[in-house]
């Protein structure tokens, strides 16, 4: 391609110069051939107009090495354009003259100009070599230059990043200075850059120093940044814990519990507790906007040192120094408490830890837990913000600590319950405390087990501290209590009574009731079960009150606890209180004591029906039995076995006096003396005495005393009487014995013997009191004064038969086992042989007349029945 181009200018070039010879002008000179051939530059005279024309193209062809190649084409274009001319010329011969004349004169023409160019050709090489010289010469100048130049562009860019290094030193430095010390290191690590890169080949002195200062301002900032760290973990962990913690617990003691226990009542969800998911799910998250920990902790300064840490790749460095400042942190926080001690409870060789015991009150204790909340919750905050970076990734790091630190305050908080909370208002606050930080520990999600565990402390403190109040005060009313059934005159006032000491109206005993103003009631139990029933009341009030508002878990435990505390009042105190007071020898005492534990069994079972009705576990599969029913139950029983004991004892003081007449033939119309004390002793403790006990055990007492009385009576009959008894003496015992059992229409007025009860009988009337109280069904009363009754069926059989003085009779077995059928064969023989013998004046050898008898054992019942008992 490049071939074809240079042919197509050669021609172009060659064109260019045949018209210009064609239109030159020539001047031909006549010289001798001699002349001519000494100077042929005088043959051909050229213009200098012309030549002018000529030698641009000369000189173009010369500098394009074609001069050849065109003066060959030049011929060329000569015989073609005088081809045609040649005819015409050879057949003129004065052309041909002219012809062959201008031949030569071409030829020298063409000599003179090859002579000229070649000339012009070495004079233009001559300037050609003087324009190259002075061109390299110029180009080697201009090379030099271009070198110096070079040097100096870089001079000044080196200048210039010098001044740039400079720049980044001073600003470095004022970075530093102002705390910016990330942009002091990425100004550290370009300033490096730029040396490394550009002046590392370089011995500059003053740029070698601040390479060098490089390390040092580095440090510099690394030192810088951990004390940032320090003053702020300083300002945050001593200065902004509490005001954390206090103004948590505000929040939720001052808005979130008002605000629940408002809507719990209104909403009427008695069953939910504070923090549950029910209060939870209604509480207005407006009041925890105020928690916000941004308000409170800046962590700037942490952010930036794990970015400038991680820029020098030194995080670990970080973390250790870190780590440092926290745990020594840790250990003014916790302070006075031992935190680097093993132990968790003091001795009395650990004085520090001691100090920590001797400082606990509740207000320490309060701002000491608050400060502590303060800490957990900017620990998580921190942890958390930093994507646990500090804490080696270690997600547990807050519960870790919270649970070393309730290892070690545990056990003294524990002590401190025991031993320094002694009032109900100091409980009650700390428990109350302890239930909003509970809470706040729960909705971190930190483990509130052992605080939990401590507050359940809390609580049976409270409930020792009840029992211990509440035996101050029973044995306060045991004591002033008259033993006497308790009167009301005040309508209201029965009616409390009658709610507390759970009794229906028509149980007590109104005596008088005439207008509402004037009201007189008598209730069986004395002032003192009224006064104990409210007082076990308010004590379980409060423990349900105390249990109300935060303890929502462990419920079954705390139901335990509740249930104890009922149980040890109506075991410990009210039980062994009353049965202490059983040594007394009073039957009266006794037996108000006997009803009043009857009664007080009642309230025992109504508390076990309260408490499983209202049993704060919400399982109503759970059923309450307390299991002071059975020792009050039990006590009952000593009671009755005391007052039994007590009874026989007169009984049997009573017998002693009495003696009979065997041999008298004198019939007597009245009973003897002892026998009307008897019967008047009888009739005296069952209907006024006894009158006011339950049912049961009268009933039960006075079967026993007229059971035992009449087989001690026949024992009498059938083994203390003489040999030989007269028919009068039967007949007076009998008297005795109808006397006797007259008494059982006596306790029951209602009821009785159809037979006719002698005119001569005490009179001691069955009061209202006696009548209300007693009131049971007729058939019931009907069923137990026909076995009252029959405990003389056996002594009237063996009186009767004695009367019919009839051996014959009894052998008949139809008659006997209808009239005698308790009569053994033996006694009915050895009764018969007593009653068909003489009468003597004396019985077995007593020289004492009945008469003196009678006098004496009327004057020494006498002074028996005075003496008291």
């Amino acid at each position: 391609m490049s071939a074809q181009l240079d042919q197509d200018s050669q021609s172009q070039l060659s064109q260019e110069l045949q018209k210009v010879l064609l239109t030159a002008e020539f001047n031909i000179l006549q010289h001798d051939d001699a002349s001519l051939t000494d100077s042929r530059d005088d043959l051909l005279s050229i213009s200098d107009e012309a030549f002018d024309r000529w030698v641009p193209y000369l000189r173009q062809a010369v500098e394009s090495s074609q001069l050849g190649m065109v003066v060959e084409e030049l011929y060329i274009s000569v015989e073609e354009n005088f081809q045609s001319l040649e005819t015409q010329i050879l057949q003129d011969s004065q052309v041909n003259n002219n012809l062959t004349t201008s031949l030569n004169e071409i030829e020298q023409i063409q000599g003179l100009v090859e002579s000229h160019l070649q000339g012009q050709v070495v004079e233009l090489q001559t300037q050609l070599s003087t324009s190259i010289n002075d061109v390299v010469s110029r180009k080697q100048s201009l090379t030099v230059n271009r070198r110096t130049s070079i040097k100096i562009s870089e001079s000044i860019i080196l200048i210039e990043k010098i001044f740039q290094m400079l720049e980044l030193t001073n600003k470095c430095q004022e970075l530093i200075k102002d705390g910016n010390f990330y942009k002091a290191l990425q100004n550290l690590d370009k300033l490096e850059r730029i040396y490394i890169h550009d002046f590392k080949n370089y011995k500059f002195e003053f740029l070698t120093g601040i390479y060098s200062s490089i390390p040092n301002m580095k440090k510099i900032i690394k030192d810088e940044t951990i004390n940032l760290i320090k003053r702020s973990l300083s300002s945050n962990l001593e200065k902004t814990l509490s005001l954390v913690g206090q103004t948590y617990f505000k929040v939720y003691n001052d808005e979130l519990l008002p605000h629940w226990l408002e809507m719990k009542k209104s909403m009427k969800l008695t069953n939910y507790k504070f923090n549950s998911p029910v209060e939870i799910s209604l509480r207005e998250n407006t009041f925890l906007n105020s928690l916000d920990l941004e308000n409170f902790c800046k962590l700037d300064e942490f952010h930036d040192s794990i970015i400038i840490f991680e820029s020098l790749k030194e995080t670990k460095y970080l973390c250790d120094e870190f780590m440092k400042e926290y745990d020594f942190r840790k250990v003014k926080l916790v302070y006075p408490l031992d935190w680097k001690s093993t132990t968790t409870m003091s001795h009395s060789t650990n004085k520090q830890v001691d100090s920590f015991y001797e400082q606990l009150e509740l207000p320490f204790i309060k701002d000491y837990l608050l400060k502590i909340l303060g800490f957990l919750l900017y620990d998580r905050y921190l942890h958390k913000s930093t994507d646990y970076f500090f804490a080696h990734n270690t997600y547990t790091i807050t519960e870790e600590f919270w649970e070393q630190l309730t290892n070690k305050v545990s056990p003294h908080l524990s002590k401190f319950i025991k031993e320094k909370l002694t009032t109900e208002a100091q409980l009650i606050e700390f428990k109350n405390f302890l239930g909003i930080f509970i809470a706040i520990l729960e909705n971190m999600k930190l483990n509130s087990e052992s605080m939990y565990k401590i507050q359940i402390m809390v609580f049976e403190k409270y409930c020792s501290l009840l029992t211990h109040i509440f035996d101050k005060e029973f044995t306060l009313l045991l004591n002033d209590d008259d033993f006497m059934p308790l009167t009301i005159n005040d309508k209201n006032l029965y009616d409390k009574v009658m709610k507390i000491c759970w009794m229906k109206p028509e149980t007590a005993g109104i005596i008088k009731q005439d207008n509402s103003e004037a009201f007189t009631a008598t209730l069986p139990f004395s002032p003192l079960y009224p006064m104990t029933c409210t007082l076990i009341k308010k004590s379980y009030a409060k423990m349900v009150v105390f249990l109300n508002t935060f303890f929502q878990h462990d419920l079954s435990h705390l139901n335990i606890i509740l249930i104890k505390t009922i149980d040890d009042i109506f075991f410990k105190f009210v039980n062994h209180s009353i049965r202490s007071k059983l040594d007394t020898t009073s039957r009266e005492e006794i037996a108000q004591i006997l009803i009043n534990l009857d009664y007080f069994i009642v309230a025992a079972k109504e508390f076990s029906v309260v408490m499983t009705k209202e049993n704060i576990t919400q399982n109503p599969d759970i059923e309450i039995r307390l299991s002071s029913i059975k020792q009050l139950m039990d006590t009952k029983k000593y009671a009755e076995t005391k007052l039994i004991e007590l009874i026989d004892s007169k009984v049997t003081d009573l017998m002693e006096f009495v003696e009979l007449d065997w041999t008298t033939e004198e019939i007597r119309d009245e009973p003897g003396l002892s026998i009307r004390d008897i019967a008047q002793f009888l009739e005296m403790m069952f209907t006024s005495t006894l009158a006011n006990l339950p049912y049961s055990i009268k009933s039960l007492l006075i079967f026993r005393e007229f059971d035992q009385l009449t087989r001690k009576f026949l024992e009498f009959l059938l083994h203390d009487t003489p040999a030989y008894i007269t028919p009068q003496s039967v007949l007076n015992f009998e008297t005795d014995m109808k006397f006797l059992e007259s008494v059982i229409s006596k306790i029951f007025p209602n009821e009785g013997s159809t037979e006719s009860s002698p005119d001569t009988s005490p009179s001691t009337p069955t009061t209202p009191l006696a009548d209300c109280f007693n009131n049971r069904s007729p058939n019931t009363i009907e069923s137990n004064v026909r076995s009252l009754f029959s405990t003389f069926t056996d002594l009237n059989q063996h009186i009767l038969f004695i009367k019919s003085n009839n051996f014959e009779e009894y052998k008949d077995s139809s008659i006997r086992m209808r009239k005698y059928p308790r009569i053994k064969p033996e006694v009915a023989n050895m009764l018969m042989n007593k009653i068909s013998r003489p009468l003597t004046a004396t019985t077995d050898g007593d020289n004492t007349t009945i008469s003196d008898y009678s006098i004496a054992s009327n004057g020494r019942f006498a002074k028996f029945f005075n003496r008291g008992g």
